[in-house]
C-alpha cells in the first residue's frame, strides 16, 4: 500500500515539474510555420508546426525560438506562446 502512494506521488510530481518547464507553442495560423527553437544550453532544433497544430517543448532553462527575421526569448515562466499572422504571441 504504501509503496502504491509513493509511486503516486512521484508520478505527480513528476508530471507537474515537467509541465511547468515547457513551452506550448500553438499555430493559430491557416499555414505551417518553420521556426527554430533553442533551449539555454541546448542544441538548436528544427520545428515545422502545421496549421492550427500545437507542440510542446523543453524550456526548463529558457529558450529563443526564431521565425525567419522575428526572434523571441522566453524564460521558464511563460507556458504558452502562440503564432497568430506569422509572429510569436504569448498567451
Amino acid at each position: 500500500m504504501n509503496m502504491r502512494i509513493l509511486a503516486l506521488t512521484g508520478l505527480a510530481l513528476a508530471a507537474s515539474i515537467s509541465s511547468a518547464s515547457a513551452l506550448t507553442v500553438t499555430n493559430a495560423d491557416k499555414s505551417s510555420h518553420t521556426f527554430m527553437l533553442t533551449p539555454v544550453g541546448g542544441k538548436a532544433e528544427k520545428v515545422v508546426l502545421k496549421a492550427s497544430a500545437s507542440g510542446t517543448y523543453d524550456c526548463s532553462k529558457g529558450c529563443e525560438v526564431r521565425m525567419g527575421a522575428l526572434k523571441s526569448s522566453y524564460d521558464a515562466s511563460v507556458q504558452k506562446v502562440e503564432i497568430k499572422g506569422g509572429k510569436f504571441v504569448k498567451m
